[in-house]
């Protein structure tokens, strides 16, 4: 219960620091002259639209705050460590909704007076939104791989051959979209949407990106085999939405990291059929979260019997 109050308070006071911001910071004034409203009004749209993430927010503290209260309950067993180091990594993930949209809106606000920085807050953006999943990833990679080994399951040769494709038709399409927008005569060539050579480009964003997505599916995968081959049906009920629930929301993130890193980004707040179906993918990461936090305190429960 601890652990949940205390996520819940985080989640409290990053929402009021994100409202307050809204309320607080100049408005762009690009909006407002594409939507004709006054400050007043850019404001209260502002609001109406961020306030699904929000809503989304709270799912991914909740949920993660219910892997925590699992993974202490079972600390002592040979599982524990693994559960551990998954809550860890989902609350990377959890942490890195609201911390990304944080920084956005304060450097959004400098940017929209200093027309210059504008390329310093697309490139502090693109690093920061990198930084939670890899982490993240990296810590559920490895509570993914520590139970396969536990409970001595292997991969089968098809289905390694199945993640291969998936991946390998990920990646190569992510870097036909991303190439699209630069220009390939130079490597140190910067004026391309990133504000980054062609070079460092390549090595510390698409790269670390293709890992990231790699060993998320990776773990989505783990978690869900181990799922399946469970014994004790409460039990493998119970694993199976955790497994289902971390699955779908590794999946989303990883689609929206995706859209959000091969669009040109305009800078400006922008309704478009873009910005829904990002909202729509956001919608199923919160329905993955809520699943993880189902699956966990049911297997909270079974420990408790």
């Amino acid at each position: 219960m601890k652990r949940t109050n205390s996520a819940l308070k985080s989640y409290t006071w990053l929402t009021g620091l994100f409202f307050l911001l809204i309320i607080l910071l100049p408005a762009n004034h690009l909006t407002m002259q594409q939507y004709k409203l006054s400050a007043a009004q850019y404001h209260t749209l502002l609001f109406l639209v961020e306030l699904p993430l929000v809503a989304v927010w709270f799912a991914a503290f909740y949920g993660y705050a219910k892997l925590e209260q699992y993974a202490a309950a079972i600390s002592d067993t040979p599982e524990g460590p693994a559960f551990k180091q998954l809550a860890i990594g989902c609350k990377w993930l959890a942490w890195g909704l609201p911390v990304p949209s944080l920084l956005a809106l304060l450097l959004g606000a400098i940017a929209n007076n200093h027309a210059g920085f504008y390329s310093a807050t697309v490139i502090i953006g693109n690093y920061v939104g990198l930084l939670f999943p890899l982490v993240a990833f990296s810590f559920i990679s490895e509570s993914g791989r520590e139970l396969i080994q536990r409970a001595k399951l292997n991969f089968t040769a098809a289905t390694a051959k199945n993640i291969q494709f998936v991946f390998v038709v990920l990646g190569v399409i992510y870097c036909y979209l991303i190439f699209r927008h630069l220009d390939l005569h130079s490597i140190g060539a910067s004026n391309n949407q990133y504000f980054l050579p062609v070079w460092l480009l390549v090595i510390s964003l698409i790269i670390p990106y293709l890992y990231a997505w790699f060993i998320g599916l990776l773990a989505a995968y783990d978690i869900t085999l181990i799922a399946r081959q469970t014994k004790g049906i409460f039990y493998q009920q119970a694993l199976r939405l955790l497994a289902g629930g971390l699955a779908l929301v590794i999946a989303t993130l990883i689609a929206v990291q995706y859209i959000r890193s091969v669009l040109p980004r305009s800078g400006h707040l922008s309704v478009s059929a873009t910005f829904i179906l990002v909202y729509l993918i956001y919608a199923a990461t919160a329905a993955g979260f809520i699943l993880m936090a189902a699956g966990a305190k049911r297997l909270k429960k079974i420990e408790e019997v």
